[in-house]
């Protein structure tokens, strides 16, 4: 294992000291940005589980250091010219970060490049399974994420009522999308009275390859069956038809709804198989791919080097020059 310094680079003192003693399962709330999720909490998971790391609001003055793709610009500013470091950048649903030495992606097929590799996205901290009394019947669905990519059809009166004469209580757990600075009052974390999880974007024309396939983890982590709509990220993981049942349209998601409710072998079935699955995807094999990546894989690949790093510095702080001058 690699004994090089490992900073995870956050540039907000109040959010670090916020972080410092945080327990991601207790702690759920402050974990639901892309930023806190995939430099917060990775830190702390791999500080629980004893390996060397350190979260810091300025840049390191050697070794590797993790950060948002938002802040690798400000990383590299920051960064001391005869500092050495290897620069990780956690891309999430951002382009190809050209600054860093090395991208983590969220799915598969976004690891096109040699320096990019695919750790699977942390599942719901703090996540509340289902209350497993509540035997096979269908009674409440909800949707949990946020309004803009969720499909209308699901917002609208008909849809709800449409449940309803089944019998179905619609949930829709969504806030609006505010940044990752913003504080967002949810229940993301609670799937104890939800019997499906229903979810499809509002643009079809394409598979989302940028996104994670969170929602599927955590349904599987809950016990609850999943109707979903295509993307790239799911149908990676999915390897039987009990995986999930993915619709294209709120027609088929009504379809496939009336049809776990009709039949509680296949409810059953899909919500032991997602159990089953869970074993896979829970935070400790997340916790292992990244320490298996930052402490053996890249150190041996890309080592810090002042020389690679040097140029990408004097770029980064040229534009940064030459964007000051222009808004002048």
């Amino acid at each position: 294992m690699s004994s090089l310094p490992l900073t995870f680079f956050l540039p907000d003192p109040q959010q670090v000291a916020q972080f410092q003693d945080a327990d991601p399962d207790r702690d759920w709330a402050l974990f639901n940005t892309g930023v806190h999720v995939w430099v917060g909490q990775t830190c702390l998971r791999l500080k629980r589980a004893g390996h060397p790391v350190q979260l810091a609001a300025t840049a390191p003055r050697a070794g590797i250091v993790v950060a948002h793709a938002d802040h690798v610009p400000l990383l590299l500013r920051q960064r001391r010219w005869l500092s050495p470091l290897t620069i990780v950048a956690a891309r999430a649903d951002r382009p190809r970060q050209p600054y860093a030495d090395v991208e983590v992606v969220q799915n598969a097929a976004s690891a096109t490049a040699s320096n990019a590799f695919h750790v699977q996205h942390w599942p719901q901290p703090g996540l509340v399974a289902r209350d497993p009394g509540r035997g096979d019947a269908v009674r409440t669905v909800a949707f949990k994420g946020t309004v803009g990519e969720m499909t209308p059809e699901f917002a609208t009166p008909e849809w709800a009522d449409g449940l309803r004469a089944q019998g179905i209580e619609w949930q829709c757990d969504a806030v609006a999308w505010g940044g990752n600075g913003a504080a967002y009052q949810t229940s993301w974390n609670d799937y104890g009275a939800i019997d499906v999880i229903v979810a499809m974007r509002r643009d079809l024309s394409h598979l989302h390859e940028k996104k994670p396939a969170s929602k599927l983890i955590n349904a599987w982590l809950a016990g609850v069956p999943a109707i979903l709509g295509p993307e790239q990220a799911y149908r990676e993981l999915r390897r039987s038809e009990l995986d999930y049942i993915e619709v294209a349209s709120a027609g088929e998601a009504a379809a496939a709804l009336a049809r776990l409710a009709s039949n509680p072998a296949l409810y059953r079935a899909m919500a032991e198989n997602g159990r089953r699955r869970g074993e896979e995807v829970r935070a400790d094999a997340c916790t292992a791919a990244w320490a298996h990546l930052l402490f053996e894989t890249i150190p041996a690949r890309y080592p810090p080097s002042l020389a690679r790093l040097g140029w990408r510095s004097l770029r980064c702080r040229a534009s940064a020059w030459r964007s000051q001058a222009a808004a002048r």
